[in-house]
C-alpha cells in the first residue's frame, strides 16, 4: 500500500513541477527568483487550494445544482477566480515584470493548487488504480497550471495599457482560463484522452496569448 500510495504521488504530482521547472529553464534572463516561485507555489496551495476548498461546499448549496453542473460550470470560475487573485497581489508587489514572469508565476499557482487537491485526493482515493493518477498528473495538474499561466499572461499584458482599469485587463483572461476549465470538467472525451488533449492543446494555446501579448505590448 505504501509502494502504491508513492507512486501515485509522484505520478500525480511530478508532471506539472517538471513542467513548472522546464519553464524557469527556459528563462534566459533568469530574472524570478527562485525563493518567489516556492512561495508563490505555497500561495496557490493555500489561497487557491485551501480557499476553494472551504468555498465549494456553500457555493454549490447556493447555486442548487447537481454536483456534475457545479463542476461544469461554478467551480471553474471559483477556483481561477481564487488562482487570479494572487497573480492580482504579485503584480501590484511588482514581482511580475515580463510576460515570461508572467507566465512562470501563473503556472506555479496552478501548479500549487494541483499539489494540495491532488494530495487531498491521494487521502480520499487511496485505493484508486494507477490510471487515474496518470489523468490527475498529466491532465488535471497540467490544466491547472496552464490555466493561470493564461490568466497571468493575458492580464501582464493588458494591465500595461493605461487606458485599461485592472477588472477590465483581468477578464478577458479569467474568462478564457474557466472556459478551459469548464470544457474539461465535461469530460466530452475518456479521462485518458482528455488529459492527451490537455497535454497538446494548452501548450498551444499558452503560446498563442503569449505571442498575442507580446504584439499588444510591443504597440
Amino acid at each position: 500500500m505504501t509502494v502504491d500510495l508513492l507512486t501515485h504521488a509522484l505520478v500525480g504530482l511530478l508532471p506539472v513541477c517538471c513542467f513548472l521547472a522546464a519553464l524557469v529553464l527556459m528563462d534566459s534572463y533568469k530574472l524570478v527568483d527562485v525563493r518567489w516561485i516556492v512561495a508563490t507555489i505555497a500561495m496557490g496551495s493555500l489561497v487557491g487550494g485551501g480557499v476553494s476548498y472551504f468555498a465549494h461546499n456553500p457555493a454549490r448549496d447556493m447555486a442548487s445544482v447537481s454536483f456534475s453542473d457545479y463542476t461544469r460550470y461554478f467551480s471553474p470560475f471559483i477556483e481561477e477566480a481564487l488562482k487570479g487573485l494572487i497573480i492580482v497581489v504579485l503584480l501590484y508587489r511588482n514581482r511580475i515584470g515580463f510576460l515570461v514572469d508572467a507566465a512562470i508565476f501563473g503556472f506555479a499557482v496552478g501548479a500549487g493548487f494541483a499539489l494540495i487537491e491532488n494530495l487531498y485526493f491521494l487521502q480520499a482515493l487511496q485505493d484508486s488504480p494507477i490510471g487515474v493518477w496518470i489523468v490527475r498528473g498529466f491532465g488535471t495538474a497540467i490544466m491547472h497550471g496552464g490555466t493561470t499561466a493564461i490568466l497571468s499572461v493575458s492580464y501582464r499584458a493588458l494591465i500595461r495599457e493605461e487606458s485599461r482599469s485592472g477588472i477590465v485587463a483581468f477578464l478577458p483572461g479569467f474568462l478564457v482560463a474557466s472556459i478551459i476549465h469548464s470544457i474539461f470538467n465535461h469530460f466530452f472525451l475518456s479521462p485518458i484522452n482528455n488529459a492527451i488533449a490537455i497535454l497538446i492543446t494548452l501548450p498551444i494555446l499558452m503560446a498563442i496569448v503569449y505571442r498575442q501579448s507580446e504584439r499588444a505590448v510591443s504597440k
